[in-house]
């Protein structure tokens, strides 16, 4: 995971962010990137009583919230990077490791040779970064 800033946003003069050091802007989260650890950590240094953690419906809505200036995002540090001639930057956050959650969801009786050879790749790449 990282953060989305602008590209002549005051963040950019450190190599990397902390989750603490993000509490006093506004943070854009695309709902499909789940990850359980981060948002916990985002939500925990938040005060009750201001939203500053937005919803977003996707990454593009992200990235032109954060392009346009009026916050950071978090995001997936993959995502940002291929992002980066839509006028954001990217700084990986520090106190990490995160990790986005993904559920392949299928029939029970359904048996499809494409989501079945998907699954046993994803399940190869994440034994190799396991290692």
């Amino acid at each position: 995971m990282a953060v989305a800033v602008p590209p002549r946003f005051h963040l950019l003069d450190r190599a990397k962010l902390t989750v603490a050091g993000l509490q006093d802007y506004p943070i854009y989260r695309w709902q499909a990137e789940d990850c359980p650890l981060l948002d916990g950590r985002l939500a925990s240094l938040m005060p009750l009583d201001e939203e500053n953690i937005q919803r977003v419906t996707s990454f593009e809505m992200l990235a032109l919230w954060v392009a346009a200036g009026y916050g950071i995002g978090v995001s997936a540090q993959t995502r940002i990077e291929r992002a980066h001639g839509w006028g954001i930057t990217m700084r990986p956050l520090a106190d990490g490791p995160y990790e986005i959650v993904t559920y392949l969801q299928r029939r029970h009786a359904q048996t499809d040779s494409a989501s079945e050879r998907f699954e046993r790749r994803a399940m190869q790449v994440a034994g190799a970064e396991a290692t």
